[in-house]
């Protein structure tokens, strides 16, 4: 008798420990699922293999919980591309009458002749208006941008017909202010896989910053490094002008000069393109030279 109540008992026992093993194991197996989900892999289910009354419950509370956070991440998603079409949007109407108030202060300014105090309040708001469309349109080049679906169309550009247009764009500012140049563009033809409108914008933004900082010197220079081709654009500044190279692409970062022109927009653009276009893209301040540098 007592031999078979120790074999009841060992019985009895290993029917225990199995059990622990289960849930142990479905734990474990529903922990890898949770983490799963942490990154967004919301169609990952939570299943079971051990088929107690608690764990079935806990598999489907996690299923119908994850169901709904599924519900929320849709409409979170339609949420926002409404709302970054709304933005483009209004960024286009807030254009129109800016364009129409500044034509109109400028005829003002050539016909109604007027002198002292007016012709200098009128000065004034042409400078305020100026800015404000300034902003407009960097504000509307970004909100296109992000309500643009597809923003990967890209084709095959040479590279130094490209940069040679833009330079020859920047030839009248440069003349008349007597700045020294180094432009290394490739001899031979080298293209890239990219889109063409993005990255002259970029390039336009990219001489706009230089040309509201640069002192003497401004250089562009293409040139190969770990089998990836790699722009630079650079700029030699007055002394003692330091940007933080970690904020510079930050929105309305604008250095240490709130006077300056511009609505520090400029390179967050910049930014914005390259993160779309997958170029690699890094700002550097070394012996008085700002540097930028696109590796494509």
């Amino acid at each position: 008798m007592i031999i078979l109540s120790m074999g009841v008992l060992a019985a009895a026992v290993a029917a225990l420990a199995f059990r622990m093993y289960q849930y142990k194991r479905q734990i474990r197996d529903f922990t890898k699922t949770i983490r799963k989900r942490k990154n967004a892999d919301w169609n990952t289910p939570v299943t079971v293999d051990c088929f107690g009354t608690d764990i079935v419950e806990l598999a489907n509370a996690l299923n119908a919980y994850t169901e709904v956070q599924k519900g929320l991440a849709r409409q979170y998603e339609e949420d926002r591309r409404a709302l970054k079409h709304v933005i483009a949007g209004i960024s286009h109407d807030f254009r129109t009458p800016l364009t129409a108030a500044k034509g109109y202060m400028q005829l003002l300014e050539k016909s109604a002749g007027l002198t002292g105090k007016e012709k200098e309040y009128l000065d004034i708001a042409m400078d305020k208006v100026t800015y404000l469309k300034l902003l407009s349109d960097d504000f509307f080049e970004i909100s296109s941008w992000e309500a643009k679906e597809d923003k990967t169309s890209k084709t095959f550009l040479n590279v130094g017909n490209f940069l040679a247009e833009c330079i020859l764009q920047q030839y009248g500012w440069i003349e008349e202010r007597k700045i020294r140049t180094d432009f290394q563009l490739p001899e031979s033809d080298l293209f890239v896989e990219t889109n063409e409108h993005d990255l002259k914008r970029m390039m336009e933004n990219l001489f706009s910053n230089v040309r509201k900082y640069v002192n003497s010197y401004v250089g562009v220079k293409v040139c190969s490094e770990n089998d990836a081709l790699v722009l630079i654009v650079e700029n030699d500044m007055e002394e003692g002008r330091t940007p933080d190279t970690d904020r510079i692409f930050e929105p309305f970062y604008r250095d240490s000069a709130r006077s300056m022109e511009g609505s520090g927009l400029g390179l967050y653009v910049v930014s914005c393109l390259a993160e779309g276009l997958g170029i690699g893209l890094e700002a550097e301040c070394k012996t008085g030279i700002f540097r930028i540098r696109m590796q494509f």
